[in-house]
């Protein structure tokens, strides 16, 4: 009986302490507040950089294979029309030019030299 009364005045007040404790949460005052706003500013700031910069990179990429794209693939003609006057497969030639760009002319050279 002594146990369970105790049990129960535990209980009682651990709840009423909790609900306390819930209460008297401290609110954050107008510095801590203001400081918050501008780490947060200042990470806001740090983000659209990089955004920026990627977006700068991104460009750059999309420009450089707009002026190269061409010329990769006249390479992979290129390929294929020397590997075919060679007797090799023009198709797999293309295709590795395409891909390989200048490893595949220098395959095909070494291909050429030893077939002469």
């Amino acid at each position: 009986m002594k146990r369970r009364f105790l049990a129960f005045v535990f209980i009682i007040f651990g709840f009423q302490y909790a609900a306390l404790a819930s209460e008297t949460v401290a609110q954050p005052t107008i510095s801590e507040l203001e400081r918050t706003i501008s780490t947060l500013q200042s990470k806001v700031r740090s983000l659209e950089y990089a955004q920026t910069n990627t977006e700068t990179a991104v460009s750059k990429l999309q420009e450089a294979i707009n002026r190269n794209g061409l010329a990769i693939v006249l390479f992979a003609f290129f390929c294929a029309w020397w590997a075919k006057t060679t007797g090799r497969s023009a198709f797999g030639w293309f295709l590795l030019g395409l891909f390989f760009h200048v490893f595949t002319a220098i395959a095909l050279l070494i291909k050429t030299e030893r077939s002469s």
